[in-house]
């Protein structure tokens, strides 16, 4: 790596490292994912391969700089954590900023000390240009199309599962802290159950005692918005469990406890 270029990436993981640390979330969030995803592993790439190497393609190049930043990710992350440290912002972006740097001054040290091999043969032929032959294509812009597609296809997929889960309703079962005993040893309790879909309905509410027998029985007609709240009385002295059923259904898909007065 020649000091020039040593320069510029070193220079661009310390802007970085600071944007990061110090700048607004919508300058940080773009800079951050530089710095997490390409700089440590562009650094790395420069400090393992030989000065001068010519026979890695394009695509392996391409794929090691990614790579070799997410194993930073993944090492630094659990060298952290085994010492007791706080994974934030600010020591992912240590972990980054100073594996990069390091791998700058690796490539660059390595850069400045070849020592030339001399064999008293004929002088090296000049190395041949780069030439768009099908032997490259099939080598590198082959694969990495195809690489590029998977990831194109997994990420419109994952996309479209996380559309598809973020719309699933999730009912819940709550109530609020029942009431005082009464004069017949009972207690008012208010259940709330949301997320119901009226299509899944209908959906009934089955109150068990302690020593599992049926207290009562109730339908849940739920509104437009698939919520439902009402009052029901269960015995204080017993620990009464209410399950929700949903249409035809014989065993509760939501399950609730109230527990009997000590």
């Amino acid at each position: 790596m020649n000091p020039v270029r040593a320069g510029v990436l070193a220079g661009l993981t310390v802007v970085t490292a600071l944007a990061v640390a110090f700048a607004p979330i919508w300058i940080a969030v773009p800079f951050g994912l530089l710095l997490a995803f390409v700089l440590p592993g562009l650094a790395l790439t420069e400090a393992v391969i030989r000065p001068g190497r010519r026979d890695l393609g394009v695509v392996e190049r391409i794929v090691l700089v990614p790579s070799l930043s997410l194993a930073v990710l993944v090492l630094g992350g659990l060298a952290l954590w085994s010492i007791g440290g706080n994974l934030n912002r600010t020591s992912w972006m240590l972990v980054c900023a100073v594996t990069t740097l390091a791998g700058v001054g690796v490539a660059f040290y390595r850069a400045q000390n070849i020592v030339p091999v001399l064999t008293g043969g004929p002088a090296e032929e000049p190395r041949e240009k780069y030439r768009f032959t099908q032997e490259r294509l099939v080598k590198d812009v082959l694969p990495l199309t195809l690489a590029v597609l998977l990831l194109g296809v997994a990420g419109v997929w994952s996309f479209a599962d996380s559309v598809n889960t973020y719309d699933v309703r999730v009912t819940s079962l709550s109530a609020e802290a029942p009431g005082p005993v009464d004069a017949e040893g009972n207690r008012v309790v208010q259940v709330t159950a949301d997320g119901l879909e009226v299509a899944s309905g209908p959906y009934r509410m089955v109150l068990v005692g302690t020593t599992g027998q049926q207290l009562s029985k109730h339908d849940i007609a739920p509104d437009t918005d698939g919520d439902w709240t009402g009052r029901i009385t269960v015995p204080s002295d017993q620990r009464v469990t209410v399950n929700l059923f949903r249409g035809a259904e014989t065993e509760p898909f939501r399950t609730l406890i109230i527990a009997a007065v000590p």
